[in-house]
């Protein structure tokens, strides 16, 4: 009985360690993931923070071109605009010019 008593004890000890292992790698696994998910987590906040700060340039500058008055300038500013019978006076800063002159002029 006494053998049978002994027996009984290991297998006990047996079962129990193998649960405890099993326990222990599915613990780690998800502390595994949950690290993962947390990372995945601040990469997409941090997307959206840098969206939102993009939105309010973007609403800002949309905001400042709806008034005609900066949108006309803008277009004279990037695109070398002129209206119809306007000369356009090109000046050219003094470091980057040659010795033939500092302005040029175009109908």
């Amino acid at each position: 009985m006494e053998r049978y008593t002994g027996i009984m004890k290991l297998a006990g000890i047996i079962l129990g360690s193998v649960i405890v292992i099993f326990l222990v790698v599915h613990i780690y696994g998800f502390v595994v993931q949950e690290h993962d998910l947390a990372k995945n987590l601040s990469d997409v906040e941090a997307r959206l923070a840098k969206a939102k700060t993009d939105e309010n340039i973007l609403q800002d500058e949309s905001q400042y071109l709806a008034n005609p008055l900066n949108l006309e300038k803008e277009l004279r500013a990037r695109f070398n605009y002129k209206k119809p019978g306007e000369k356009m006076i090109i000046i050219v800063p003094p470091q980057a010019t040659s010795s033939t002159g500092t302005a040029a002029v175009s109908d």
